[in-house]
């Protein structure tokens, strides 16, 4: 890896994911600053946050938290005569991704870091870009949602004026949680349909079936809230769905990866587990993520993964126990580091 500039300081954020912790990451990030070449390197682990209610706020939180960071990095810095800039590179698994990637492309133009710091690179770790893989969805996600449904429909059964009463309130809630990321009737019309029959909700398949779940979900908190004895567990599914609910936007996230796709100034690449599929019919890899399309594919790079499940692998990437390819992980993590100091080099010369 290329030495930063001899003034220079390369900071690497990490940011975890949906429900993640700050140790989602385990030793990744000493591993790293180890295998490093360059004398001055500082790794960050962005602090457990709440993975619940506006997406828009916890990119909000992420950039006023790195913009502290950097300032204390730069008085470090200076305190040792130090006058070069804080470079910095991001590195999300899943959601925390997406949370970097807006946050790259909010603060494009607008100096936020000050004229002495840049982001000059993005790692994405299974982050979902292009949404949930629909196979994945309808299969294990589902299977835990369902347990919701069951949750909410005994409910149901033994207050069944008291959800009559209530699903006239249902509206507001959906508005919440909305399936394309637009506040309208669809999840309520949803909702409805989803809890008039079963049997419709089985027969569905991909995104329109978690689409109906989501709208169940909806129904039993609205329901919970005519009673005021909203469970813990119903009204922290309800924040989690909202805060998961850029996911089911597709057209921004094809309009993220757009725009990601044209930075000219910030290297962006995501590592994605990739499982055998097993399966007698089944041609494409078990993956997590929604595979990018033919025109975005060169920035994706598939971990091979010999987990029991999506789910398992997503969760295990960063434990060297379950990943048979987490050293490799890290020379290639530490090779795009260093191509992303030497573009900044050219740049800057």
């Amino acid at each position: 890896m290329p030495m930063t500039a001899p003034q220079d300081r390369l900071l690497l954020v990490f940011v975890h994911g949906f429900r993640g912790t700050d140790t989602t990451f385990k030793d990744f990030p000493e591993r790293l600053k180890a295998i490093a070449t360059s004398s001055d390197v500082h790794t960050i682990v962005y602090p457990r946050y709440k993975t619940s209610g506006d997406f828009n706020v916890a990119v909000h939180n992420l950039q006023v938290w790195l913009q502290d960071q950097v300032k204390q990095q730069q008085t470090s810095m200076a305190s040792s005569g130090q006058a070069g800039s804080v470079l910095v590179v991001l590195l999300g698994h899943s959601m925390g991704g997406l949370v970097s990637a807006e946050v790259i492309l909010r603060q494009k133009g607008q100096d936020l870091l000050g004229t002495k710091a840049r982001i000059i690179g993005l790692l994405a770790y299974d982050t979902p870009f292009y949404s949930l893989n629909h196979r994945f969805v309808s299969g294990t996600a589902l299977s835990h949602m369902d347990k919701l449904n069951n949750h909410v429909s005994r409910f149901f059964t033994s207050n069944t004026s008291t959800a009559t009463t209530s699903s006239r309130s249902v509206s507001s809630t959906a508005k919440q949680i909305t399936w394309t990321g637009a506040t309208s009737s669809t999840t309520t019309r949803a909702a409805a349909a989803a809890a008039s029959t079963t049997a419709t909700k089985k027969s569905s398949s991909g995104w329109g079936l978690l689409a109906g779940v989501v709208g169940v979900a909806a129904v039993g908190a609205a329901a919970y809230l005519a009673k005021d004895v909203i469970t813990s567990k119903v009204n922290d599914a309800m924040d989690h769905v909202e805060f998961v609910s850029t996911l089911m936007d597709f057209e921004a996230c094809w309009e993220r990866m757009r725009r990601l796709s044209q930075l000219d100034d910030v290297l962006f690449r995501c590592f994605y587990i990739q499982l055998e599929n097993h399966e007698s019919l089944a041609t494409d890899p078990k993956t997590f993520i929604a595979l990018p399309p033919p025109e975005t594919a060169h920035y994706f790079i598939p971990i091979p993964s010999r987990a029991e499940g999506e789910v398992e692998a997503h969760m295990s990437i960063f434990n060297a126990k379950k990943n048979d390819h987490y050293y490799t992980l890290g020379l290639d993590t530490m090779s795009l580091i260093s191509e992303m100091l030497a573009r900044h080099q050219r740049r800057s010369d």
